[in-house]
């Protein structure tokens, strides 16, 4: 059926575990999987682990939230060896940084009023297996608190956590080429994830000069037209296109299998 190559566990921002997300695929008939958590590869061993006893082909993965030129880029880094020292000690100290950008949004969101502390906080992360906090375990505990209703079109998470909300704090963990350059060093590929986001992919060939190996081509945002188009990008920049659902596990959003990608276009990573 393909491979869904971009998912998430409760090591980051995923409800299900590890292995509970390799019995899915295997439910759905996926080929493979890969796990991609945020800014960690806790997961991997019993991702990895599960993948073997299900008879499901299983990637290392990771995601790592990234600026470039003042821009918001997430890279993907696969096959990674995720007991890389370099690698793993670099990512304990992003997790850092994002615990104290949990705990400035905290502040921005009780300075314009929202009653909501660091124990309410904890409690929706009462699950989560890794240090990981970021904004949906603080929207989380908005809707908890029931400061956010029903949000189908996540109007409550642009208002509060959006890039223009009243809380926002953008990311400084890491730079692009710093994380391009980790994951190669871990023995990995890069990619950038779900690229029909952006506005535009001008930085593409200068990436593409400091080790970015691929694009993600198929996911729940892209459209048949975007999709088209970053098929024909990808062939020009020798670059290989991956897909993925984007899965979490949430009510409401992208399920896994949503977005595959055809093994053709993936041996590199197997």
């Amino acid at each position: 059926m393909g491979f869904d190559l971009h998912i998430h566990s409760n090591y980051s921002d995923g409800l299900y575990s590890p292995s509970v997300l390799v019995e899915l695929g295997k439910e759905q008939g996926l080929t493979g999987l890969a796990l991609t958590d945020h800014d960690t590869l806790n997961g991997l061993e019993e991702f990895r682990a599960a993948g073997e006893e299900a008879g499901v082909i299983t990637i290392p993965g990771v995601e790592m939230t990234t600026q470039y030129q003042g821009e918001e880029l997430h890279i993907l880094g696969y096959r990674v060896d995720y007991y890389h020292d370099g690698l793993r000690c670099r990512l304990e100290k992003v997790i850092d940084t994002r615990i104290e950008r949990a705990k400035e949004i905290l502040k921005k969101l009780q300075r314009a009023g929202v009653d909501l502390c660091w124990d309410d906080l904890e409690k929706v992360c009462q699950d989560t297996r890794g240090r990981y906090i970021g904004r949906p375990h603080i929207y989380l505990a908005l809707k908890k608190k029931e400061i956010i209703g029903e949000d189908p079109e996540r109007a409550g998470f642009q208002y509060y956590l959006g890039p223009e909300g009243v809380a926002y704090v953008p990311h400084q963990e890491l730079q692009t080429l710093e994380a391009l350059d980790l994951i190669s060093k871990a023995g990995g590929l890069p990619v950038l994830a779900h690229p029909g986001r952006l506005e535009n992919l001008r930085m593409l060939k200068t990436l593409k000069g400091n080790g970015l190996a691929g694009i993600e081509v198929f996911h729940p945002t892209h459209s048949p037209e975007v999709r088209v188009e970053l098929l024909r990008i990808a062939d020009q920049l020798e670059l290989f296109p991956t897909g993925g659902s984007d899965f979490h596990g949430t009510a409401g959003a992208a399920q896994m299998g949503a977005a595959t990608v055809e093994r053709r276009f993936i041996e590199v990573l197997l």
